[in-house]
């Protein structure tokens, strides 16, 4: 039989496997009918010898086999036997069980071929010597289980003669990795045959139809008792065994199992048995042992077997002194390599630059001689520089320094051509090693070892070192140092790059609190401007209310005055009621900005139509205006109206930096085409803004002019239409010099803000049937003059003081037209509109919204539902002509 065996774990390619040992038990011999029974009945504490000796006498082999062992003349009878029934009757129970366990065990299992017999005779030693112990420590313990004690310790190691004689090859390999790991049996059988021999004597005992108390004896006895209490019901007897066990080994000088000192007292304490009685033990051991070998052919002289296994131990001690000179020579090595590591790490706990790094490394290696020659360098892979130090033995030391292509290869200077050629050959080959892993990868290049490591896209660092020949024919050990000491250098130097970063961090976070301070002003700023926005927006809702009733009242009364003084009155109230509505839109404006109407537009016109408005003033203020046209502009798309107002506000403050003094005032513009996009400078001569000044003059509400030339939202309101028009509004002033503001827009940006589509106005046209209209706002002034107002010009008017009401009057009656406000009680003009849309009757119902706070969004809205919306303060005859070409309009 083949037994091949694996350098790493010894396992055994498989004739060994579990099924293969028990098809081959099978194959054993089975014990004669006669023979076991006979076995079975000496075990008996009231057995019957007459009984027993007429059981023997049945069988011819068996009964001359007993008389020939029991006749020898060790055994000490006085006279020859010549009958089984005198051989039980005068030798006794004890020495015909012995005969019988000889004529068994030996005559039918001899234990395998010849060159296992050194260690058959060994096992038989040790189990006559184990089932002596186990009958003497049941006698002070279990007296009752003394004889089978004796038995089950005699066949407690079967196993091993199985293995022996089925797989007897494999057998010598697991002696062999015991000897050579100190490993226990168990532990050396389970590595190669993934069982062991208390399994397979288990296996044959069962077989053999023992008795199961003797099974438990062969298959329990290397488990803790704990696992015995768990396992049999009764436990004492494969403890008693297992105790034997221990205690032949330690007598034998064998290895015991992990930890048997601490099964032997756990076994002495489950037993109730003092440990002082051992001695006593040992002592009546050998004495039994002599009476007793006789039937086992074995050595009758035990101190002869002892002397044996202290010949095998000297032997084994010398081989072990000799190994351990050179684990010591090896570990005065390791050693000295642990203390230099445990020097390296204090030199480099403290060290904050790469600088001091190299001088450490090379001034702790000086004096190591297992370092002949040593080198540590670093390539910074973002910058292509390498940086180390090279040491040789004796102190001499040079720094490195150059740069790196980007394939690694270095680039060396004119004074770095001396470099002995094997440094050279090291560092030019360093490109084939250069990784990105934070694990240490070791390679040789000789006389080098190289300990390589790295961050990938950051560095990549190398150790490399020349070992005397002493240190080179060391074991793995020496190079797992020098690991260490790789390990050591590169958290040093992470620490170093992290301390650098952190200093780098620390500059940047200084920077980053001084910017979020001036953010965090700017912040403050801004909500104080979003208060007022708000403020605004709530005011003018407020206002628009009571100016539209004053208002529509002021146009009434105008309409039916006829007295041409009282009629001017009137009409110059109306006048300032829309100069007040115009304070309202432009607060309003600045709260929540219109998106800008996409149109194009031709910039030169726009900037004509502005100058041409105010342009009349400059001469009175000695103010000359020079225009300086781009003639390759092209038209652009932007909304002209906000256009118009963003250059109105930008002259007419040009205007008031010079009424003072006067100057010039231009106006240019420029085409640039690889940006598509226009710029138009307004230059002025005026006094110039202050530099403190210059960041808040976009501020709401901020302004240099004099009280009552300017409320502060000018230049704001032009900000935020530029803004909207994705361009950019910047200045430059210098006091006493002048101001110039420069707006950038694009050409095109009609993808982004689409131009909305334009509706073409139907012709007036007379109303054919008196209409009929719903007026639904939750101001009753203001319901009270639209229905005035409606009532003068031929219409039937119904009102509705809120949403709910309103539309509980639509279900019921019909109307050709609705007029609603958005902010009412109950249901709001939005929710309404939408239900009119989903309804039967009233989904083609005309709507025209009278508000005076409809965001854009609510306005888009409103359009999308197909009404129109007019602002409050409104012009009654305005609102009149919406009326009627809405009407027309669903009349059409």
């Amino acid at each position: 039989m083949s037994v091949v065996s694996s350098q790493s774990d010894h396992r055994v390619a498989h004739p060994a496997s579990l099924r293969s040992i028990i098809s081959r038990i099978e194959e054993l011999p089975v014990l004669p009918a006669v023979a076991l029974q006979a076995l079975k009945l000496s075990l008996l504490d009231d057995v019957n010898l007459d009984h027993l000796a007429r059981l023997m006498e049945s069988d011819p082999v068996l009964t001359a086999r007993i008389l020939r062992l029991v006749n020898n003349a060790q055994v000490g009878l006085p006279k020859r036997i010549s009958t089984v029934k005198q051989a039980v009757t005068l030798a006794g129970l004890t020495q015909v069980r012995c005969a019988l366990l000889g004529v068994l065990v030996k005559e039918y299992l001899p234990g395998g071929p010849q060159q296992l017999a050194s260690m058959s005779r060994q096992i038989w030693t040790h189990s006559l010597v184990t089932g002596i112990l186990a009958g003497l420590v049941a006698e002070r313990t279990f007296p009752e289980l003394k004889e089978t004690a004796f038995v089950g310790g005699l066949l407690h190691d079967i196993g091993k003669l199985v293995i022996m004689d089925v797989f007897p090859e494999i057998a010598l390999k697991i002696d062999e990795i015991r000897r050579e790991k100190r490993l226990d049996i168990v532990d050396a059988e389970q590595r190669i045959l993934e069982t062991n021999h208390c399994t397979v004597g288990k296996m044959l005992a069962e077989q053999w139809k023992l008795p199961e108390q003797l099974v438990e004896c062969i298959w329990l006895h290397h488990h803790r008792v704990e696992a015995m209490n768990g396992t049999s019901l009764n436990w004492e007897l494969p403890a008693i065994v297992s105790l034997a066990n221990l205690l032949t080994l330690e007598m034998f000088c064998e290895s015991p199992m992990q930890n048997g000192e601490d099964l032997v007292t756990g076994l002495l304490t489950a037993l109730n048995l003092p440990r002082e009685e051992l001695a006593d033990l040992r002592r009546l051991t050998s004495r039994e042992y002599e009476k007793k070998s006789v039937f086992f052919d074995l050595e009758s002289d035990l101190n002869m077997v002892f002397h044996e296994i202290i010949q095998q131990a000297n032997h084994k001690l010398s081989g072990l002194g000799i190994e351990l000179d050179a684990k010591n020579s090896a570990l005065s090595k390791v050693n000295t390599l642990l203390s230099m590591t445990g020097k390296l790490g204090l030199s480099l706990a403290n060290v904050r630059s790469k600088t001091d790094l190299f001088q450490e490394i090379a001034q702790v290696f000086t004096g190591f001689t297992a370092v002949q020659v040593g080198i540590f360098y670093i390539v910074d892979q973002v910058t292509r520089e390498l940086e180390g130090i090279v040491w040789i033995d004796g102190g001499r030391k040079r720094k490195l320094l150059c740069f790196t292509k980007r394939n690694g290869e270095p680039v060396w200077e004119k004074d770095a051509q001396n470099l002995p050629p094997d440094l050279r050959r090291v560092l030019d080959e360093s490109r084939h090693r250069m990784h990105g892993s934070r694990e240490i990868t070791q390679s040789l290049s000789n006389p080098f070892v190289i300990f390589s490591f790295g961050e990938e896209r950051s560095y990549f660092a190398e150790l490399c070192i020349s070992l005397s020949q002493d240190f080179r024919s060391q074991d793995g050990r020496t190079l797992t140092g020098f690991t260490q000491i790789a390990q050591i250098i590169r958290s040093s130097l992470e620490r170093i790059r992290l301390f650098e970063n952190l200093q780098a961090k620390k500059e940047d976070l200084a920077l980053a609190l001084w910017k979020t301070q001036q953010i965090s002003q700017q912040l403050i700023q801004t909500e104080r401007l979003a208060a007022v926005g708000q403020l605004a927006a709530g005011a003018a809702h407020e206002i628009n209310n009571p100016l539209a009733i004053i208002s529509a009242r002021a146009q009434l009364l105008e309409l039916r005055e006829q007295d041409e003084k009282r009629k001017k009155e009137l009409a110059l109230i109306t006048e300032q009621i829309e100069r007040i509505s115009k304070i309202l839109t432009n607060l309003m404006e600045f709260a929540r900005p219109a998106p800008p109407n996409l149109q194009t537009m031709n910039i030169h016109d726009t900037l004509d139509r502005v100058l041409e408005l105010i342009g009349s003033s400059f001469p009175k203020f000695q103010i000359t205006l020079e225009r300086h046209y781009d003639p390759r502009m092209r038209p652009i798309k932007a909304d002209p109206n906000q256009m118009e107002q963003v250059f109105l506000n930008l002259i007419i403050n040009a205007q008031h930096a010079m009424e003072k003094n006067g100057g010039v005032l231009t106006v240019a513009s420029e085409y640039n085409p690889d940006q598509q996009a226009v710029v138009i400078r307004i230059i002025d001569q005026g006094v110039g803004i202050a530099k403190e000044n210059q960041k808040k003059i976009f501020d709401p509400f901020f302004s240099t002019k004099e009280e009552g030339k300017g409320t502060g939202l000018g230049l704001s309101t032009s900000l935020g239409i530029i803004n909207n028009h994705f361009g950019r509004i910047d200045l430059e002033s210098t006091p006493g010099n002048g101001t110039t503001f420069r707006v950038e827009l694009p050409v095109d940006i009609s993808a982004l803000r689409p131009t909305k589509p334009e509706t073409a106005a139907n012709p007036s046209m007379p109303l054919s049937l008196r209409p009929r209209i719903l007026v639904m706002d939750d101001e009753e002034h203001i319901r009270d003059v639209l229905k005035e107002a409606l009532e003068n010009e031929g219409i039937d008017v119904e009102t509705a003081e809120n949403g709910k009401d309103g539309r509980d009057v639509l279900e019921r009656e019909h109307f050709d037209l609705l007029l609603l406000d958005i902010k009412m009680p109950l249901r709001d003009g939005l929710s309404v509109m939408r239900d009119l849309r989903t309804s039967k009757t009233n989904a083609d119902l005309p709507v025209i919204v009278i508000t005076g706070t409809a965001t854009h969004e609510e306005m888009a809205e409103i359009a999308n539902h197909g009404g129109k919306c007019i602002r409050k303060p409104f012009h009654i005859k305005h609102l009149l002509t919406e009326v009627r070409d809405s009407l027309r309009q669903a009349d059409g």
